[in-house]
């Protein structure tokens, strides 16, 4: 997994020079959970810094990128489902970071439970994809649903939309671990780096079993002709019957 420079608890100056390193070995450097006054610092240590608003993101370019390998895309895709608006920032967070990471992700947004329409308007979409990340404040019911139409892995996180009950996402957190749909895995309150970050380790782990899949079935065809091969061999070389 790509190194992500984690903003909270780093003053601008050392979340400027720690993705000024990273760049000078990879073509892209990623900072995440950074506020707007963070960025406007940061920006005087390290001019070209591009900021995400709603991601709440920061990514630099290498001054020498050209000459840095291209990172691989990861076969397979990542779909992104957020129950609401106010899911939007940790749902663009794990856009962002997966993309980072290798992988092609797409977003389904405001399909929660209380417009199940919109969900069933996307079931294609969703079973197409190789992972579904599930972004849920308040609407702690759609992991559940969305686990339920697609055989895909599905992660669940908890936002901390909301308000009273809901209980800063403690409420969706212990609506995710409790599900009756089995298989969900679940993630901390607003953790989008986390979902990412196991979007990702999926994506990768298929694409290796894939190449060892396609290695054994190779040598197995290997084998099959070579026996083949032997035994018309053994055949040419016998004595024929009058």
């Amino acid at each position: 997994i790509p190194e992500v420079v984690w903003g909270p608890g780093k003053s601008a100056d050392q979340i400027a020079m720690k993705l000024m390193s990273l760049t000078e070995r990879q073509r892209v450097a990623i900072a995440a959970r950074i506020d707007p006054a963070t960025y406007s610092a940061v920006r005087m240590h390290a001019p070209g810094v591009e900021y995400n608003a709603r991601a709440r993101t920061l990514k630099l370019k290498s001054a020498t990128a050209e000459q840095l390998p291209k990172p691989r895309r990861l076969p397979g895709s990542v779909a992104i489902v957020s129950a609401d608006t106010a899911d939007q920032a940790i749902a663009e967070e794990v856009r962002v970071l997966s993309d980072y990471m290798g992988a092609y992700s797409f977003q389904i947004r405001d399909v929660g439970a209380a417009n199940l329409h919109g969900l069933l308007a996307n079931v294609a979409s969703l079973r197409a994809a190789d992972v579904v990340v599930v972004v849920a404040g308040t609407d702690c019911a759609l992991p559940s649903l969305v686990a339920g139409i697609t055989q895909s892995p599905v992660i669940a996180v908890p936002t901390s939309a909301g308000f009273g009950a809901a209980l800063a996402g403690m409420a969706p957190l212990l609506a995710s671990l409790s599900t009756n749909t089995p298989g969900i895995t679940l993630c901390n309150i607003d953790n989008g780096f986390g979902a990412a970050a196991m979007a990702v380790r999926i994506l990768k782990m298929a694409a290796r079993l894939h190449v060892v899949r396609s290695a054994a079935e190779a040598a197995a065809e290997a084998a099959v002709a070579a026996m083949h091969a032997l035994d018309s061999a053994r055949s040419a070389s016998s004595p024929s019957e009058n």
